[in-house]
């Protein structure tokens, strides 16, 4: 392949790029009745999430998300809504954030965390009079809140300081001198977490709290995190929750469930197989627990199974033998022989009814999520009284809140995005498949147009690549295909092999062995849409962020077709990344079929930047400056790669952003124009006389 001339493009991006993701064309003008979804309209969104149902499964809390454009963050107020969709309300004012709703056992008030500035707080809200009492005083991140069944405590995680090792000691200071700081002296198997940068020396420890007021009594103790939601036992005698107490760096996935009891605080493991047992929830009756968990194996994902046991972990059984989704969460039902269940399943999610017997009666494939930037598979549910309440939505709209019935009657409680949708025109995803060119598979795939697509017309190309690798995209908001699809590009997205809800195989298909033949999956959906005859072949554009940044810089080191790519936190090289990601121990255990110093080849094999030679696509990287999932060095080294390759190529750093780039409205927004000026730089001169 023929090199482009390098150009010193860099200034332009830091120069114009950013200035135009705030002030790019059209956004200062008013705007006609329906146009297409423009940048200002992001800060117009907003979604419900985290539905929790009460007790009579009359009331529906749940968060409401908005953008405050003025202080550019997502902020959100817990709410309030009758199961009928009547007596809409706000619970909690002036505070940034709440969090972790819970009802008591009676319904007659609601608790939550809420956090102003650096203080958080836990209130609970008496529904019959609106009177607000506040529980504990000096908390500093309370979690995962818990009423016991006779109510009279509440229990929940909070963090804990303790002592950092130390090694050597100083002789003392002189009076009025001005040392550094101590030397910080880590042994812990988890040094750095992505969002939160270096760990403090803290762990999540088990309070409980009377509900009548007084102090918080601390259940356990030590450096073993328990940061599991708690679920009491029916007398109130012991919580379950599931945590790591084997503590084993080798085994990052292996928990067990775990019972607390609140008098002699012993802590008693109910389950003994080595793997990923969580989650665990009481029957109707009282009697069994059940939980998700599958054993342990040196494979990236594994199906999740939903187990159910006596109290004391005897009498194994699983519910899930006969059928082939993962369970992602999970609530009994009240007869006590079904449970909801939650899976993912061909770019939805599910939700449905799982008896004894194994068979299975679907309710509901909206269940949709919260991540608004691109359309990854997700959403959450609260059952009682045989009602369910989730979070629906669709590729047009972010998450509403909706309940169904065991019949699968489903009914929409809010209209959040009522304005949004009057001003705007969205583009749609139309749902297509293909088959693999290498082993026939069947690929799923979406096409989201222009709002005023014109058949007749050619139009650029833009294949947007999933992360994971083992995720999913669907048919959901995504306000980065929305933006994308305004600017003029018909957007498409697929799950090629290693995505989830396909079944186990097909997630499995690239263990170990990644990227691979996903790359051939994702050319052979790009052929099968220039095969619609809308597409200019020669206006292909390609990105995608952490694992499909990482597929995208392997793409443009196989093939030149595409005219530009953008590589959003990517891992470009799998010997370098496998001990300074924050998961590197997952990385070691799980994802990478070797370690790299056993077998650095197979190592390099997988790795984007053993390809750089053969790269002459103008890529440009972006990173956040303080990502620690896929540290900024992954990008700097294939910049620099692609600099003394002779390849045009751009770095841009996202200051103060972790691996989730779009954490800000603005940046969601600089992320995409930069993206947009990036292919724009690249595209060729418009053929007016096809386009009149």
């Amino acid at each position: 392949m023929s090199k482009r001339n390098s150009k010193n493009i860099l200034p332009l991006i830091l120069a114009t790029v950013f200035a135009l993701a705030l002030n790019g064309p059209g956004l200062a003008k008013e705007r006609p009745i329906k146009e297409s979804f423009s940048a200002m309209d992001v800060f117009k969104i907003a979604y419900a999430a985290n539905p929790v149902m009460s007790p009579n499964g009359q009331l529906v809390a749940f968060d409401r998300f908005y953008m405050d454009v003025m202080t550019d963050t997502r902020r959100n107020h817990l709410w309030l809504i009758s199961s009928d969709g009547s007596n809409l309300r706000q619970v909690s004012k002036n505070f940034d954030s709440v969090a972790s709703a819970a009802f008591t056992p009676s319904g007659d008030a609601l608790a939550f965390v809420a956090v102003k500035g650096e203080e958080s707080y836990i209130y609970m809200h008496k529904l019959d009079t609106g009177e607000r009492v506040e529980l504990g005083e000096g908390l500093a991140g309370p979690a995962n809140l818990s009423f016991s069944p006779d109510g009279q405590w509440l229990a929940f995680t909070m963090p804990v300081d303790y002592e950092p090792d130390t090694m050597g000691e100083l002789p003392p200071a002189p009076d009025g001198a001005e040392w550094a700081a101590p030397l910080i002296i880590e042994t812990r198997h988890m040094v750095t977490f992505d969002g939160a940068g270096y760990l403090p020396f803290s762990s999540n420890q088990i309070f409980i709290i009377p509900t009548n007021g007084g102090a918080a009594q601390q259940l356990t103790e030590g450096r073993q995190d328990y940061t599991s939601p708690l679920i009491w036992l029916p007398d109130s005698s012991a919580l379950l929750l599931s945590s790591n107490v084997k503590n084993d760096v080798n085994k990052p996935l292996d928990t067990d469930i775990i019972q607390l009891d609140i008098k002699t605080r012993q802590l008693t493991a109910l389950t003994t197989q080595l793997g990923p047992d969580s989650a665990p929830q009481i029957s109707p009756d009282g009697k069994r627990m059940s939980w998700i968990g599958n054993e342990y194996r040196r494979v990236e994902v594994q199906r999740q199974r939903l187990y159910t046991a006596g109290l004391d972990g005897s009498d194994l059984r699983e519910w899930t033998s006969g059928s082939n989704f993962s369970v992602s969460d999970f609530a009994w039902h009240p007869d006590g022989h079904q449970i909801y269940v939650q899976y993912e399943e061909r770019g939805n999610l599910v939700l449905a009814l799982l008896s004894e017997d194994g068979s299975v009666t679907r309710l509901s494939d909206e269940l949709s999520g919260w991540e608004l930037d691109q359309p990854y598979v997700a959403g959450k549910f609260s059952a009682n009284r045989g009602l369910a309440a989730f979070t629906k939505g669709n590729d047009t709209t972010p998450t509403e809140l909706a309940v169904v019935d065991d019949l699968g009657s489903v009914k929409t409680l809010t209209d959040l995005n009522h304005a949004l949708h009057k001003s705007v025109r969205f583009a749609t995803a139309e749902e297509h498949t293909v088959k693999s060119s290498f082993d026939k598979r069947e690929i799923q795939y979406w096409i989201m147009v222009p709002p005023d697509f014109d058949r007749s017309k050619s139009y650029p190309l833009l294949l947007q690549i999933h992360g994971g690798p083992q995720a999913a995209y669907g048919p959901h908001f995504a306000a980065n295909n929305q933006l994308y699809a305004a600017a003029g590009y018909v957007v498409v997205y697929s799950n090629p092999r290693g995505s989830t809800g396909y079944g186990e195989g097909f997630v499995q298909a690239i263990s170990h062995n990644y990227p691979s033949r996903d790359y051939d999956d994702l050319m052979d959906v790009v052929d099968a849409t220039i095969d619609m005859g809308f597409i200019d072949e020669e206006q292909l554009f390609v990105t995608g962020g952490s694992g499909g940044g990482t597929l995208t810089a392997w793409i443009v080191g196989k093939t030149d077709r595409f005219r530009a790519a953008v590589a959003v936190n990517p891992v470009i090289n799998w010997i370098s990344s496998a001990l300074t990601i924050d998961l590197n121990k997952y990385l070691a255990n799980h994802f990478l079929a070797d370690l790299p110093w056993n077998d650095p080849m197979g190592s390099w094999s997988h790795s984007p930047l053993s390809l750089v030679g053969n790269v002459s696509t103008p890529t440009m990287l972006m990173t956040g400056e303080q990502d620690m999932r896929t540290p900024i060095a992954e990008a700097e080294q294939y910049f620099n790669a692609l600099q003394i390759e002779g390849v045009d190529t751009a770095l841009v750093r996202v200051p103060g952003a972790s691996h989730w780039i779009e954490n800000r409205p603005s940046q969601l927004i600089a992320k995409v124009n930069a993206i947009l000026a990036w292919f724009d730089k690249y595209s060729k001169p418009t053929d007016t006389a096809e386009d009149e």
